[in-house]
This record gives structure tokens, sequence and C-alpha cells, in this order.
């Protein structure tokens, strides 16, 4: 019986994460909590921060603010957030265009190739809004708001292992 009850409790401990994606358990100098999406790794952080300090914290793990380039990307990055938060709040992703209005660029430098922005945005309001943010309005696309604003936010790289 408590064989029964070991190889049952072994059997549950090995579950497949939903989605797809594969979590990334502690190994050596890797870090928790990562998930593996096509070759990169990424980290959902639920702190609320304003845009820049959350590419600082994502910088300190050595990676950047996440950049979404295909729907397939976008849709595992919003399925990463629902698992850690249900309520899909808004949550930072890498995209600004503080540089230059209108020029919207990611924050670990790849090419913005793909974007998923929600109807009438971006729209700069009052001229202040220079920052990206996904999980907006009932299809959670993008939006963009001031960066002052605190948000959670994913990082992503495309290695967490020293």
């Amino acid at each position: 019986m408590i064989l029964l009850l070991f190889l049952i409790g072994l059997a549950l401990g090995d579950v497949t994460p939903p989605d797809d994606h594969e979590v990334m358990h502690h190994q050596g100098n890797c870090s928790m909590f990562w998930s593996r999406f096509n070759g990169r790794f990424y980290k959902y952080i639920s702190t609320r921060m304003t845009w820049a300090d959350a590419e600082l914290h994502c910088v300190s793990e050595g990676a950047n603010l996440v950049s979404i380039h295909s729907i397939d990307e976008h849709n595992f990055v919003n399925s990463l957030i629902k698992t850690y938060d249900p309520a899909r709040t808004r949550t930072w992703i890498g995209l600004s265009d503080v540089h230059k209005e209108g020029a919207w660029l990611w924050s670990d430098g790849s090419k913005v190739n793909f974007v998923f922005w929600n109807t009438g945005q971006p729209d700069n309001a009052g001229g202040q809004e220079h920052c990206g943010h996904t999980n907006h309005g009932a299809g959670f696309k993008w939006n963009d708001v001031p960066c002052s604003r605190t948000k959670p936010f994913v990082c992503a790289s495309r290695t967490v292992c020293s």
C-alpha cells in the first residue's frame, strides 16, 4: 500500500505544464521560475515597477523586458501571465518610443517585426504615452501608457545560465 501511494505521488509530481511551455527548474547557476518557448526563456514578475525599473530588474537577471515577434509568442506570454495572474493584469512588455515618437523599439534591440496593438492604439494620449503593455481590452492586446506607471512585467532571455 505504501509503495502504491509512493508511485501515485511520483506520477502526480510529473505533470507537464499547460500550453506547451516547459518550466525550467533550478539547475546549477540557472534561476528558478523561468519558462521556455521557442529557444527563449521567460519569467513573469508580479512586483509592480515603472517601465524603466522593470527593464533594469530584467537586466539584473541577464534578460530584458520581453520582445514579442509572433502571435504564437504573444499567446505564450499572455498564457504565462495568466498562469501567475488569472485576472491578467496589464503587464509591461519591452516596447517603447521614448527616444522618438512613433518609432517603437524593443528594449533588447531586436527588430519590431510584429505588433498587436488594440484598436486605436498606440495613440500617445496626452503626449505622454511612450511604453507598451499587453492585456489591454477584451482581446488582451497592446496599448501605450506613460512609462511612470507601475505594472507587473515579463522578462525574456536567450540564456538564463551564467
